[in-house]
């Protein structure tokens, strides 16, 4: 399988991750995957949120922490537009390669786990990385940005 730009970069960074297709079987209990939102601030532009694959981004609680009187998810095609990636293959990792200075939230459910499971930039596609070198490298506000249940 050949490695896509976001496995590329993460290798010539050192930073440990697996590969993984998306249609493999994974206990979910241990590296939970964790979805990858584009939004769009009316103050900010666009925030980059992840967040637990099964849980709701709490959009009030997400516009409040970032000083953003609305956000939403914008159309499909101007997310492209804005991460270069189509809907189902947004990660974090690529994203923040070619634009370091959006936004990235993540939701602090991320501090239960050692590695969590995300996109590679492909559909299907997945790496699984130590939420502490994910953090490192990005660097993002993390917060509790999910819905009450």
């Amino acid at each position: 399988m050949s490695k896509t730009e976001v496995e590329n970069f993460l290798y010539a960074k050192n930073i440990p991750f697996e590969s993984y297709l998306f249609s493999e079987e994974r206990n979910q209990t241990t590296t939970p995957i964790f979805k990858t939102l584009v939004l769009k601030g009316n103050k900010t532009g666009p925030i980059i949120a992840l967040v637990p694959l099964n849980n709701r981004l709490d959009y009030k609680k997400t516009a409040k922490l970032t000083k953003n009187r609305k956000i939403g998810l914008p159309p499909i095609e101007i997310a492209f537009e804005l991460t270069g990636y189509p809907h189902g293959a947004n990660t974090p990792v690529g994203i923040f390669l070619h634009h370091p200075d959006y936004l990235f939230l993540f939701d602090a459910t991320i501090y239960q786990f050692n590695k969590i499971a995300i996109s590679a930039g492909e559909r299907y596609k997945g790496i699984i990385i130590a939420v502490d070198e994910l953090i490192k490298l990005i660097q993002p506000i993390v917060a509790d940005l999910l819905q009450s249940e």
